[in-house]
């Protein structure tokens, strides 16, 4: 009976225990006039799902009764009444437990000087990584204050990236089996080699490994990766219309291949002014241009009027898969806008990343291939 009575009281406690409500909460110093707060939860595909919006009242906000017991991605939106606009997105991680958010507000009210998140494991480790940028960050805009990097900012910029990337791959090893660095493992995985990726991918645990950005890695440890010098291997992907197009098509061809997508403004000029242009003085030279969006599936509509404003008459494609898609993980894109130039032999000859408007190398490579 006593053995009977003992297990009855564990279960209650253990039922308690996990109905007890918790909380998302924060207080932001600095703030001025009105505001409010928005709760999204975010899914497996980056989609977000309103949960719940509240006033901020004295500089505070709280989201009370809040019960999960699987871990549970958040993103807070800080919305401003005088401006009409979200100044703030801030992603949090909720593991059943209260999270609190300390905010310090600029002097304008248009962006957070420094945003802590505490509560759950998670969110510390999320700290790392934003630790690591700030850290780069705040040495990035001390360089470019010196007066003999007048006129370096790209370079040191690129160096910066570069820096970042170096770092958050050292802490993701350090800390392996956890949704964020899995995350940040799939985003960074074009800078890291199969048998690295490897050797992570046998770091998680099963219920990672069976998640969906496990599956991700791992088809993407298999992939083999493309540089210049290389034989392009035949991929499909799907146009506006819906219609399969297989790169195959081309073969003998010069191939321009750019990665784009809706969102990137450096993408939209270099359509408009440098892409149209190639394709109009070069479409009778056994040249095709195939642009091949990073836009996700939800974003089809996007890509299609940024299509239509960018006046791309020539091959438009996409899988609607964004920066997860294979294709752009086997081209090592890790920013765009990012071109490859390809030979009659399907070779790899030449990859261009960025947009220069002063700079016609692209235009001087197609030459070389012509003649």
């Amino acid at each position: 009976m006593k053995a009977l009575i003992f297990i009855i009281l564990i279960s209650i406690s253990s039922c308690k225990t996990e109905n007890i409500e918790k909380s998302i909460s924060g207080n932001f110093t600095g703030m001025n006039g009105e505001f409010s707060i928005t709760l999204d939860s975010i899914d497996s595909d980056g989609k977000s799902f309103k949960i719940d919006s509240i006033r901020v009242i004295n500089n505070s906000f709280e989201f009370k009764n809040l019960r999960s017991k699987k871990t549970k991605k958040y993103q807070i939106k800080v919305i401003s009444d005088s401006l009409k606009r979200t100044i703030s997105y801030i992603t949090i991680w909720f593991e059943n437990e209260d999270v609190f958010i300390d905010g310090l507000l600029n002097k304008e009210n248009t962006y957070f000087d420094t945003i802590k998140v505490k509560g759950g494991k998670l969110n510390e480790i999320q700290a790392g990584f934003s630790n690591i940028m700030q850290k780069h960050g705040d040495e990035f805009e001390r360089k470019l204050a010196l007066p003999e990097n007048k006129g370096k900012g790209d370079s040191l910029f690129k160096k910066l990236v570069k820096l970042i990337e170096i770092d958050q791959i050292n802490f993701i090893y350090l800390k392996p089996n956890n949704e964020i660095s899995l995350e940040n493992i799939i985003r960074l995985s074009s800078q890291i080699s199969n048998d690295s990726l490897e050797l992570y991918y046998n770091l998680l645990d099963s219920n990672l490994k069976s998640s969906k950005n496990g599956e991700i890695l791992f088809e993407q440890k298999k992939l083999d990766k493309l540089k210049v010098g290389d034989y392009i291997q035949n991929f499909t992907a799907r146009d506006l219309n819906n219609k399969e197009i297989a790169i195959s098509k081309f073969k003998g061809k010069i191939i321009l291949l750019d990665f784009w997508a809706s969102w990137c403004m450096p993408c939209h000029e270099q359509n408009q002014k440098e892409f149209s242009k190639i394709y109009e003085k070069f479409k009778d030279e056994n040249l095709v241009i195939i642009s091949y969006s990073l836009d996700k599936k939800d974003a089809k509509e996007k890509w299609k009027e940024a299509s239509k404003k960018d006046n791309i008459t020539w091959v438009n494609i996409s899988n609607l898969k964004g920066f997860n898609d294979p294709i752009s993980r086997q081209y090592n894109i890790s920013s765009i806008p990012n071109s490859f130039l390809i030979n009659q032999k399907g070779i790899i000859v030449k990859s261009f990343k960025d947009y220069n408007p002063d700079n016609e190398v692209i235009e001087s490579e197609i030459l070389k291939l012509i003649k």
